[in-house]
């Protein structure tokens, strides 16, 4: 890899401090000096021998950016994943925490690899492989595959646990079974996980009782290891819990009574994943929510929480039918009484949350006949085939089989209403993220291309939301810190070279609602151990300098 010589660059290293106008010299996978540009080092600096310099003139020097949550570990047992997921090196991010949403691809055995597989078939560019069977051998595995495109900080996931426990995706585990996910759980943070993710709008963690997830993390609480935890609601009213209308709590604050109770229990350092809401009469309960983690926190509670900078999420197109539809998915999409039942629902949930129907935006059908769906809204779709939003969405749940991805607006927001996020964004338990599914084909999240570069030139530059050194600290160094990812994130001699260069006055994301891949602008260079990945904004191809990373 050789030496490399950053010159000129603003130096905004990741601690939250101002920047400095400096140098910088990389040698192999190492920061090895960095100094003012006006200081006798910094002479010194420009001194120094290399293979390659850079001119940052103009330009920001920051920590590579880490994306607290995303799925790539799905990916990147793939030979050639980098020639799909190079969208998220281009704007700027050199590390990913995956293992998220309850799933992670380890650990498995002979019987339960099959349903991880199939249950986790949205997740998948294709089928894996699986040649290993718990979380050493898998962050072993990628590192003898010539190099991953980033590098990945692993979770194990409680969902893959029970599954691989219990063979059974829909019942509580037993005092047995709970004790094997016990003892797999701290197998995996031996291993090198980096946490446990708990996915409570899936199964099996969509039928886990509080009192099992609390006995999961305590596990995670006395390793030091940090719970992520996709919530059972993210709306006011959801399938989750009885819809009562007009009456009882909202249903994101309930789930959320659930995590900060796991969190105040056990003392675990909890992460709320995506903390987003979902629909446009959910967003009035978000003062709620972050009042009440505030009074956790003053209670002694750890707890942080994380936002992508679109109005959209990804996920499959199934977690809008509520858990007594999916528990038997296949005989309830034939059954006339289910399928009223759950229209009735469905319409009600509509009136309650806010969420339009126009408002879900397919991703990938995934069945040939529906690529062409790939892009339009339900509405949209509906309006194709002659046929309402409510049956358009189940025809195509039932013929992907249940895998059919989908984006759906109104989270936390929209283009006349940013508020939300702003607000949620400026406060100091903030962490930014992707949660971006990117796969070779179908409609792509517009977080896979300007997750980062969005926060930077809407949020930073244009609206001052965030001054820099605070939006570069929350992408780096405190992210780095809360999750335990050592020498990382912070600029300084002796840690990893993950490096971004970019132009503050022009850094930005270039996605719309109808052509969401697209690059962003700005990102000059990226640098990961020590080796150039993104040279004037464009992934050099074949190149991958990433690694498994191992908390032990």
């Amino acid at each position: 890899m050789g030496k490399i010589l950053i010159k000129n660059g603003l130096i905004i290293d990741g601690t939250g401090k101002d920047g400095y106008k400096g140098h910088m010299l990389i040698e192999n996978e190492r920061i090895i000096s960095q100094a003012h540009s006006d200081s006798r080092e910094g002479a010194e600096l420009l001194n120094q021998e290399s293979d390659s310099e850079i001119s940052a003139d103009g330009n920001v020097v920051s920590p590579g950016f880490i994306d607290c949550h995303s799925h790539f570990d799905w990916m990147f047992p793939i030979p050639h994943h980098e020639e799909f997921l190079y969208p998220i090196v281009e704007q700027g991010i050199t590390t990913v925490v995956t293992g998220n949403c309850g799933f992670s691809p380890a650990p498995v055995d002979k019987y339960s690899k099959a349903m991880i597989e199939e249950y986790s078939e949205f997740l998948l560019e294709k089928p894996l492989e699986f040649k290993w069977t718990d979380i050493g051998d898998y962050i072993s595995h990628l590192n003898s595959t010539g190099g991953l495109l980033l590098n990945n900080a692993q979770q194990v996931g409680h969902g893959t646990i029970q599954i691989a426990s219990e063979k059974n995706l829909t019942s509580r585990p037993n005092q047995a079974s709970l004790e094997r996910m016990v003892m797999m759980t701290e197998e995996a943070f031996e291993q090198g996980a980096y946490g446990l993710s708990l996915g409570l709008m899936y199964p099996p963690g969509l039928f886990s009782d509080t009192k099992d997830l609390k006995t999961m993390a305590k596990v995670a609480a006395d390793n030091d290891r940090f719970l992520s935890v996709h919530n059972r609601a993210l709306s006011k009213y959801s399938g989750a819990y009885p819809i009562i209308p007009f009456f009882g709590r909202a249903h994101n604050l309930k789930a959320l009574d659930e995590v900060i109770k796991i969190a105040l229990d056990t003392g675990v350092k909890t992460q709320v994943s995506h903390f987003i809401f979902v629909g446009r009469k959910s967003w009035s309960t978000a003062d709620k929510a972050i009042s009440m983690i505030e009074k956790a926190q003053d209670k002694g509670a750890r707890i942080m929480w994380d936002i992508y900078p679109h109005f959209c999420g990804n996920s499959y197109l199934v977690v809008f039918l509520p858990p007594w539809f999916v528990e038997n998915l296949n005989e309830n999409l034939e059954n006339p009484k289910a399928i009223k039942k759950l229209k009735f629902e469905l319409n009600m949930a509509k009136f309650l949350v806010g969420l339009d129907l126009r408002d879900i935006q397919i991703m990938a059908a995934r069945y040939p006949e529906g690529e062409k769906y790939n892009g339009l809204n339900l509405g949209e779709i509906a309006e194709l085939e002659g046929i309402e939003p409510l049956d358009a969405m189940l025809k195509i749940v039932k013929e992907s089989d249940g895998k059919a991805l989908q984006l759906t607006w109104g989270y936390s927001g929209d283009d006349e209403n940013e508020w939300l996020l702003e607000k949620m964004m400026r406060h100091s338990s903030c962490l930014f993220e992707t949660d971006t599914l990117l796969i070779s084909r179908g409609f792509p999240n517009p977080c896979s291309y300007g997750a980062f570069p969005r926060i930077l030139g809407r949020f930073v530059r244009e609206k001052q939301t965030l001054s820099l050194p605070d939006a570069i600290n929350k992408m780096t160094g405190k992210t780095a810190d809360w999750m335990g990812i050592k020498e990382r994130g912070i600029l300084k001699p002796g840690n990893y070279a993950d490096v971004t260069i970019f132009d503050p006055n022009t850094i930005a994301d270039n996605t719309t609602k109808k052509e969401t891949a697209k690059s962003p602008s700005g990102i000059d260079t990226v640098i990961i151990n020590g080796q150039i990945v993104v040279k004037n904004g464009q992934y050099q191809k074949h190149t991958k300098s990433g690694i498994a990373l191992s908390c032990k």
